[in-house]
């Protein structure tokens, strides 16, 4: 967990409205008295200095000063935005959160209702899917490099460049969005297509178009990328994230520790034979999952997360003196949500 840069170090400029929001997100952290508070007052924060465009910086400071300098508001906005925003990004998730009193309910329900009404289940097959990222991608991985097995097996690529970018490995297919927001939706409990209706109209908020990845949509190749099973685990936990670069499709790898720094390239640039039938990897919702990593990395949100998701698999019996209470409340706040585990 990262304290807030001073405002003399946010980098907002002469946004006035971004700098008054980000003193509120100050004034909070310094105000909570609970280390849950100051990363809810720092998730508030990050988001308005690491929102992945304008406009979702623009609702970001727009929604926080909704509130009005009300610190439970305010703090419930944080909440709101770890549950329904990073959570879902992030693997090894609890089950699905209950809805609660949004800070900005009245528009945020009609959202949200429209939504429900329009979330269409993705297939179960990704086959497909993973058979065109390879193509796009060579048959490697883009990050590590390194060749997937088919690429050997099927005399796809000459040995000697297999052995010289590192061998062979099984890859798998990492997807941007994460898929489990659509998964089952059809028979689906109403608190998880509130869920993921909740989490789709925060995106909607963002600026971004949900229609575009939703139903099959979410296994589009601007939404997939192939990646060797180290990368992709790390990629899902928002561990490692892509900053764009003066490059098209050129990205810098960044991670959350310099552990995987040895195992991954610094630079990536995503090719493809035919940009047209075969797209590249979406670079607004590439954006979208750094913000997504940033804010949670620098909030201390990612390790929050971890530690309850590891205490409530760990937790057999409910402790009769209530201290397992938060362990309790993180589950019973998001059943539904866990992937569905497939892994192509």
């Amino acid at each position: 967990m990262t304290a807030l840069p001073p405002r003399t170090e946010a980098k907002l400029g002469h946004y006035r409205n971004g700098l008054s929001a980000y003193d509120v997100c100050l004034r909070l952290e310094k105000n909570a008295t609970t280390d849950e508070g100051r990363m809810h007052a720092r998730i508030l924060g990050y988001l308005i200095l690491h929102a992945p465009s304008h406009m979702a910086q623009s609702e970001v400071v727009k929604v926080i000063h909704s509130c009005a300098e009300d610190q439970k508001k305010l703090f419930d906005l944080g909440q709101c935005f770890r549950l329904w925003f990073i959570r879902p990004f992030k693997k090894s998730k609890g089950p699905t959160p209950r809805s609660s009193d949004h800070p900005s309910r009245p528009s945020f329900d009609r959202v949200k209702e429209d939504l429900k009404a329009q979330i269409k289940e993705a297939p179960k097959d990704r086959k497909g899917a993973k058979t065109q990222a390879l193509i796009r991608d060579g048959y490697r991985c883009p990050v590590t490099g390194l060749y997937d097995m088919i690429a050997s097996k099927q005399s796809l690529v000459d040995g000697r460049s297999i052995k010289e970018a590192g061998g062979a490995v099984h890859t798998e297919l990492a997807h941007i969005l994460p898929e489990s927001t659509y998964f089952d939706i059809s028979k689906a409990s109403t608190d998880k297509k509130d869920y993921s209706a909740s989490v789709l109209a925060v995106l909607q908020r963002f600026g971004y178009d949900v229609d575009q990845v939703n139903g099959a949509k979410v296994h589009s190749l601007y939404n997939v990328i192939t990646m060797q099973k180290d990368a992709h685990d790390a990629f899902d936990r928002l561990e490692m994230w892509f900053e764009s670069t003066t490059e098209a499709n050129c990205y810098d790898v960044k991670t959350a520790s310099s552990v995987f720094l040895q195992l991954i390239r610094p630079q990536v640039t995503f090719t493809s034979p035919n940009p047209s039938i075969l797209p590249y990897p979406s670079p607004q919702l590439l954006a979208l999952h750094a913000t997504c990593a940033k804010v949670a990395h620098f909030s201390g949100a990612a390790e929050y997360i971890d530690n309850f998701d590891s205490d409530a698999d760990r937790l057999d019996v409910l402790a009769t003196d209530g201290s397992s209470s938060a362990v309790l409340d993180h589950v019973l706040w998001g059943s539904i949500s866990r992937p569905v585990g497939t892994v192509a």
